[in-house]
């Protein structure tokens, strides 16, 4: 997986610069809930509950092994009623499953059963990944007064028309025995042993649905608002569509939080480092494109506002084509050409210049500042004082591909690139899988490449 800071997008017109940022990441990091297998959707094998390894402190004697077993399968139980209960929205039995003495925890969940009651899950599941996953204080234990079970569960779920595969998200739980029935009593006790488990959107408020012909909205705000993201997405979904293919699901989850600190809670990142950022672009590298991967285009509100149709427009494009290209973007794909095709779609039909939407690159070249290479993955750390000249040079590169050899040539390169390489056959460097790619598809080395995008950058410079 992929580290957020890896790819940053911005744009500009008449507005001030703006950033989005794709990152193919593990959306486990991002986002989660629970699955629950329904009727009408197959879903991905999950790992068996049996199997789980054995966690810090559980007994290896035969009498503690049997304990320990028992213990687990009442704790798995109590998992179960409290995923059913999620799905058929039965909050007497929800609350059954809570600590009848914490009235605290209990109005924290309750809070969260209510937020996500418009929210379509096809498949919602707890697993238990680690049983005694982190100790308890003394003065924890105390203010229980009970036996105690902790744990590592992942939870699961799945978006009804998206996800086959499921979002998982670990969990750091504990649990109370009481009058020989096991309830859940915590949710942040591992946070001590630097367990702290992802902001979920549904944890920042009440979630408002919309559903569009390509997208569904999870929103925290007015419906109408929520609304225009879904009209942007489906706009934008059969765009991408026309140069990637139809290869794809062609559907879209677009996670809008109510404000950029809820964003960054999302991310588990400062504010800061979101003030510029327009959307952002979770997934998993290279999974399969037939297994509908549980991909999400997370919005900042508050920089997102401050765009017009257009920029609005280019910025779901991309982040749309990060979806649809996933399968094909390895952790060897460069960078530029990631971001780069992205651009090159969400800028498709726009009538952007190289003045218009490179005007930083622009002025490096007419200042004599040429590049001397296209951009090394590092460039597009957000943390780069040149970070827009590396989108730029991306983007440009990408136009430069589609303009002499054709667009269709562009995406060949992407796949290329990109293919899954055979069993038993090692991952291949960026640069050696570059190489391969354009003198198959594009007939020329990348050192050839190079001498012409720099010429191309000069012309477009004016």
């Amino acid at each position: 997986m992929d580290d957020p800071n890896r790819a940053a997008r911005r744009i500009r017109s008449l507005l001030p610069v703006l950033v989005v940022l794709c990152a193919l990441a593990q959306l486990g990091a991002v986002l989660g809930v629970t699955r629950f297998i329904s009727d009408t959707v197959t879903d991905a094998p999950s790992r068996p509950r049996a199997g789980v390894s054995a966690g810090p402190g559980r007994p290896s004697a035969d009498g503690g092994e049997q304990h320990a077993n028992a213990r687990r399968i009442a704790v798995g139980a109590l998992l179960d009623r409290r995923s059913t209960a999620f799905l058929s929205r039965d909050r007497e039995a929800f609350n059954a499953t809570l600590d009848p003495q914490d009235a605290a925890f209990r109005q924290s969940q309750t809070g969260v059963f209510d937020n996500i009651a418009e929210v379509p899950f096809a498949g919602w599941e707890y697993e238990i990944v680690t049983p005694d996953a982190f100790e308890l204080s003394a003065a924890r234990k105390s203010a229980l007064g009970a036996p105690t079970f902790t744990a590592q569960v992942d939870l699961l779920y799945r978006i009804t028309g998206h996800d086959v595969t499921p979002v998982r998200v670990p969990q750091y739980l504990t649990f109370v025995l009481r009058s020989g029935t096991w309830y859940l009593a915590g949710d942040t006790d591992g946070t001590a042993a630097g367990m702290r488990a992802p902001t979920q959107v549904w944890d920042l408020g009440p979630i408002t649905v919309v559903q569009g012909t390509h997208s569904t909205v999870l929103g925290i705000g007015a419906r109408a608002a929520l609304r225009e993201f879904a009209d942007t997405a489906d706009k934008a979904v059969p765009r991408v569509s026309a140069v990637w293919g139809e290869s794809w699901p062609g559907r879209t989850v677009v996670v809008v939080p109510g404000t950029q600190a809820q964003m960054a809670r999302l991310l588990g990142a400062e504010p800061s480092k979101y003030l510029k950022i327009a959307a952002v672009t979770t997934g998993e590298r290279g999974a399969a494109s037939d297994a509908a991967a549980a991909d999400r285009v997370i919005v900042n509100p508050d920089a997102f506002r401050e765009l017009g149709d257009l920029e609005r427009r280019v910025v779901l494009a991309h982040e749309i084509t990060h979806v649809a290209s996933r399968a094909f973007t390895r952790a060897w794909t460069p960078t530029w050409l990631s971001e780069g095709f992205a651009d090159y779609i969400g800028y498709l039909d726009s009538a952007q210049t190289m003045r218009t939407a490179a005007p930083e690159l622009r002025r490096d070249v007419k200042a004599g500042k040429m590049p001397t290479q296209l951009p090394a993955d590092p460039s597009f750390e957000t943390t780069q004082e040149d970070l827009p000249q590396a989108y730029e040079m991306g983007w440009l590169a990408c136009k430069l591909i589609a303009e002499r050899w054709g667009q269709a040539k562009l995406v060949e390169l992407y796949r290329t690139v990109g293919a899954e390489r055979p069993p038993g056959v090692n991952a291949p460097d960026s640069a050696s899988a570059l190489a391969s790619a354009m003198v198959s598809v594009l007939g020329t080395s990348p050192d050839a490449f190079t001498n012409i995008w720099l010429d191309y950058l000069r012309t477009q410079a004016g």
